[in-house]
């Protein structure tokens, strides 16, 4: 399995190192890649980049069934993945809070505030089992 025209890059070394790009050329030694924050292109060594694409592929190749995330027992903790339907509009202040460095962990931020939540009506079913 090799790169492609269109994989998603991350470049690892050089003067644009920790750029993202797309791979727009594959050649023998070399990936042309199109920067996404400039727009320019750069040639580099396919050594150079990690390509997030191949690894997806790769992913895929090994465990087609899996639905998401990482293979049972390779997680230090114990955690279910969950999908929610939310309104779009709330999603989109959820995003804006973190592009603004207000939320820097979506997994943490959502299990705090569950449990938050989940202890306010704990609290309020012993309150109102002692009335």
């Amino acid at each position: 399995m090799d790169a492609q025209i269109g994989d998603k890059v991350r470049l690892k070394s050089g003067t644009n190192q920790g750029v993202r790009g797309v791979i727009e050329k594959v050649q023998s030694t070399k990936l042309s890649v199109r920067l996404a924050e400039s727009g320019g292109l750069v040639r580099v060594p396919r050594s150079a980049v990690t390509n997030f694409s191949l690894a997806a592929r790769k992913a895929w190749e090994r465990m087609p069934q899996r639905r998401v995330g990482r293979p049972k027992g390779t997680s230090t903790t114990d955690r279910v993945s969950v999908t929610l339907r939310i309104d779009r509009e709330l999603w989109e202040q959820f995003k804006e809070a973190e592009s603004s460095g207000q939320i820097k962990d979506r997994t943490a931020t959502i299990n705090a505030w569950f449990a938050d939540q989940l202890s306010e009506l704990a609290n309020q079913s012993r309150r109102k089992a002692s009335d």
